[in-house]
């Protein structure tokens, strides 16, 4: 193979953009050279990476599959390089993503930690659904991800980092508000607001109800957890919600959480990246930072 790494950081760049122009520009290279260089690369691989769709390059099956390592490859030589330099590995660029009840709870302090201690490093956040962001790992448009729910993918490769509880909330003039303990099976009679499919506190949540109820009488779905509480205040509707996301609530009252009988709702967080990406010194000193929040 005589391949070269400006080749590779020329390929990641046009899976990153979709647009081989795009790609061209962020490398300082002219279009007809970067053309000249991917179909060489794509030559020597014997494969083609990319589906011509119009003016846009879409990864095909071998573009995704060499992605991942092609970044891992550019990230060894980058961390390669800074050592060379006399530089702390814990630098770059690292691109993080987290699902929606993470961000809120803990991204803000963990970014600030990241800041104080690794001051070259450049975090990159990206807040989706679980769904939303195992896409973005597979495709190599993140390199970690915080999320919400285990998921078994083969390609997928996860690390328990904290436990979650999730409730069953509603404003305190809802006529279950007061009750001391509640059936399982009046929750099919009340109406609800959740999140939308796709996000770990909705799977999680579905999965604990499989088989044991009808389908619930869902009034709105959004991923917008400030609009839920909102409308929860207002509204005669159920929600369930990580504790975490509603801490401020239950402390004033706005909001109570009811004691649902044989209802768990417990879960993990999990730290996720692509098992091709190998170990990766910043992405392990995040995690470490991580762990260490747990703590403070």
């Amino acid at each position: 193979m005589n391949f070269t790494l400006k080749q590779l950081r020329l390929f990641v760049s046009v899976a990153e953009n979709g647009s081989l122009s795009r790609a061209a520009q962020s490398q300082a290279m002219t279009q007809s050279a970067a053309t000249m260089s991917l179909q060489e690369l794509e030559r020597q691989l014997s494969h083609p990476l990319f589906d011509r769709v119009g003016r846009r390059l879409k990864l095909n099956a071998w573009g995704l599959w060499l992605l991942p390592r092609a970044q891992k490859m550019l990230a060894d030589c980058y961390q390669i390089e800074q050592g060379f330099n006399g530089h702390s590995p814990i630098a770059g660029q690292l691109r993080l993503g987290a699902s929606r009840t993470i961000a809120d709870s803990w991204i803000p302090q963990l970014i600030d930690n990241c800041a104080a201690r690794y001051p070259r490093l450049d975090i990159r956040l990206k807040v989706d659904n679980t769904h939303s962001l195992l896409q973005q790992l597979y495709s190599g448009q993140l390199e970690m991800a915080l999320i919400e729910a285990q998921v078994q993918e083969k390609w997928l490769k996860l690390e328990p980092w904290c436990q979650d509880e999730l409730v069953i909330v509603c404003n305190p003039h809802h006529p279950l508000a007061s009750a001391k303990s509640i059936e399982l099976s009046a929750l099919s009679e009340c109406e609800w607001i959740l999140r939308e499919p796709g996000s770990g506190t909705r799977n999680t949540f579905e999965q604990a109800l499989k088989g044991r109820l009808p389908p619930l009488v869902i009034r709105q779905e959004y991923p917008h957890l400030p609009t839920i509480k909102r409308l929860l205040q207002s509204k005669p509707w159920l929600s369930c919600i990580s504790r975490l996301s509603v801490a401020d609530e239950l402390a004033s009252g706005t909001l109570v959480a009811l004691p649902v009988k044989d209802l768990p709702l417990s879960r993990f967080f999990y730290f996720a990246w692509h098992k091709d990406r190998g170990d990766h010194p910043s992405r392990l000193a995040l995690m470490e930072l991580a762990t260490e929040l747990l703590t403070d």
